[in-house]
């Protein structure tokens, strides 16, 4: 099933590569639990993939994510735009 959860909100520990698109140097840290050290969110600014450091490899590792999810950046901008959602009727 992969590598164990990891459990920091170190900023050293900030992965280098999206697992989703492969980017280097476009994660941040997105947020951290309010229970110290017990996980930190992370998000791509290239694709917005984002992922908690207790995830499994398959979701934060960029050499085990899932082919058929990967996203190529340079096909991110000709993705066509979700739709906005109609106002209520009255």
């Amino acid at each position: 099933m992969g590598r164990p959860p990891q459990r920091t909100d170190q900023m050293s520990d900030l992965p280098t590569t999206c697992a989703r698109c492969d980017s280097t140097g476009t994660i941040r840290v997105l947020t951290t639990s309010p229970v110290p050290g017990a996980w930190t969110m992370y998000a791509c600014s290239t694709c917005t993939y984002s992922w908690r450091s207790t995830e499994a490899a398959y979701v934060s590792d960029p050499a085990t994510y899932p082919a058929a999810f990967k996203v190529d950046p340079a096909a991110i901008a000709e993705m066509p735009v979700v739709p906005t959602v109609p106002p209520r009727r009255a």
